[in-house]
């Protein structure tokens, strides 16, 4: 709204004017006027950012914000670590009904020995999976909120403003997230004040780390109908006060890309959101329709899904000015890592991450959270397939990585003679075919359609070389997937995908993982019930 208003009253002049119109009316009024319009013209990510600050101290979450966002641990993290498992487990052990006594005997034998064997030990204690809190329900929280009815602790924005800020203020609330993931049951968290803010401040730690600072200018474009996106769009009225815009949208196709660039070149964020099929799509239609690019965001911040290597390149192909950097997370623990050289750096003030063999034998990550004690999730089983490693830089710096992110352990192409094919794979063919077809392959999906036969779709820059990627593309499928399976091979504009399931490359029958929460929402259920009854009828 401000900068609408700047572009039709020059400051200066208004302010000048307000000594002019003295007799005829308030010269305070225009005075004030005058005033708004110069923060409007010059200095609206400096208020938003005056702003920001008084609104974490006024909820009293502005120590978590130093301590999540602006604190790091890169060296001698394990003993760290250790310490804050230490306190974890003592509280829930005493104050848990669903963890009451679990940690007794393994605190008891543990206190004294040394950190290898210390996580040796930890690596032993029993995993959850998302089944097991969702069944264990309001039992997962500590004594007190365990027999709270949580509906009447719901933190109602909507009409009741300075209600809101006040038990913002006193904490006096529980704010229900929900996720579904491919068992489509969903999970339901109801997140004290300091659950709340320390995942919220999990993503501007991503953000925080890429140059971004609370207050400087934001554009979130999300599918609609997906990660409760549209509750926080009817929740934040005031966003622009605070640099937040946001762009949903249902499809992606010109006209929405159209529109975002207009968005972007009149609201110029320093920092882009948007996962990274959407990007690419992004880059892809600006290139293809000349479109007007005048604003480059300086940050572009994916996530969500796998970010491939022809991806990158194409979005750094028209984004020129833009640093692009990808992140790791779930809607149920925030984000648990951010994009370093040699893989992706995991917060380790914020979470222990582990790997421990699933049924296939592929390394599974298993999450602590940390510092979260009302709603405690030890050793999560992630479901997500991924290596976890230390490693150490040329200065010295531990860095704690996760590598070769694989998505969830459904996540893969069945070949017909048995062998797993996941996205790494995909990823990796994709490079090797760019190089002998002149880099024209923008983006792959991956359908399977049987046991034996899979669509294959290319999005390229160059129509005149499709049949060159169709020949080559079919003899490396050949020699890397499988000499016996059928592969159909299509050329297309855009994906056709449906934004309110998950996002992956490949795309397997009755693959029915829809995007985000669905608490006390119909049309979300109704989207849900949708989605698997398309997908039973395949």
């Amino acid at each position: 709204m401000f900068p609408e208003i700047a572009n039709f009253y020059n400051p200066w002049l208004t302010i000048v004017r307000a000594g002019a119109t003295w007799e005829y009316e308030s010269v305070w009024l225009e005075f004030a006027r005058g005033i708004v319009n110069t923060i409007a013209f010059f200095g609206l990510d400096l208020m938003s950012t005056l702003l920001y600050r008084w609104m974490l101290k006024f909820a009293g979450v502005w120590s978590l914000y130093q301590s999540v966002v602006v604190q790091d641990r890169l060296t001698n993290i394990r003993p760290q670590i250790r310490t804050d498992l230490i306190r974890l487990l003592e509280t829930v052990d005493r104050n848990n009904p669903y963890f009451r006594g679990r940690f007794t005997r393994f605190l008891a034998e543990n206190r004294d020995v040394n950190d290898e064997t210390f996580f040796q030990n930890y690596a032993r204690l029993p995993s959850l999976s998302k089944d097991d809190y969702a069944q264990a329900g309001q039992n997962v929280m500590s004594e007190e909120l365990s027999k709270v009815d949580p509906k009447t602790r719901e933190l109602q924005v909507e009409g009741r403003l300075l209600e809101s800020l006040r038990r913002l203020r006193q904490g006096d609330f529980l704010m229900p997230m929900a996720t579904g993931g491919s068992s489509s049951l969903p999970l339901v968290v109801h997140m004290t004040k300091h659950h709340m803010f320390s995942m919220l401040f999990t993503f501007f730690k991503c953000w925080y780390r890429m140059g971004w600072r609370p207050g400087q200018r934001m554009m979130i474009f999300y599918p609609k109908n997906t990660y409760n996106i549209d509750d926080m769009v009817k929740f934040n009225r005031f966003s622009w006060i605070t640099g937040f815009k946001y762009h949903l949208f249902d499809k992606i196709d010109e006209q929405v890309v159209r529109d975002l660039v207009d968005d972007l070149n009149r609201f110029k964020p320093k920092l882009l959101l948007v996962f990274p099929s959407p990007l690419n799509m992004i880059a892809h239609t600006i290139r293809r329709f000349n479109l007007p690019l005048k604003h480059h965001p300086e940050l572009i911040n994916t996530s969500g899904e796998t970010f491939f290597e022809c991806q990158r390149k194409n979005a750094e192909s028209v984004f020129t000015r833009s640093k692009i950097e990808d992140s790791y997370g779930s809607v149920e623990l925030g984000e648990i890592s951010h994009e370093t050289p040699g893989g992706i750096e995991i917060f380790a003030n914020v979470a222990y991450v582990e790997t421990e063999p699933n049924a296939q034998g592929q390394p599974e990550m298993v999450i602590t959270r940390l510092l979260l004690t009302d709603f405690p999730f030890i050793r999560y089983r992630m479901r997500d397939v991924a290596n976890v490693e230390f490693q150490t830089d040329k200065n010295g710096h531990e860095r704690f990585v996760i590598t070769k992110i694989e998505g969830k352990d459904t996540n893969y192409i069945m070949s017909d003679q048995g062998k797993r094919f996941y996205p790494s794979f995909f990823n990796q063919f994709v490079t090797e075919l760019n190089g002998s077809v002149q880099d024209t392959i923008l983006e792959i999906k991956v359908y399977e359609r049987n046991q034996t036969d899979l669509e294959v779709q290319f999005i390229i820059n160059d129509s005149q070389l499709q049949e060159l990627v169709r020949t080559q593309a079919l003899k490396l499928l050949r020699e890397r997937l499988s000499p016996s399976m059928a592969y159909e091979i299509k050329f297309v504009d855009f994906i056709d995908h449906d934004y309110r399931r998950k996002y992956r490359v490949i795309e397997r029958i009755g693959d029915i993982e829809f995007a985000g929460g669905i608490v006390g929402d119909q049309k979300k259920v109704a989207t849900v019930t949708e989605i698997e009854n398309q997908a039973t009828s395949i």
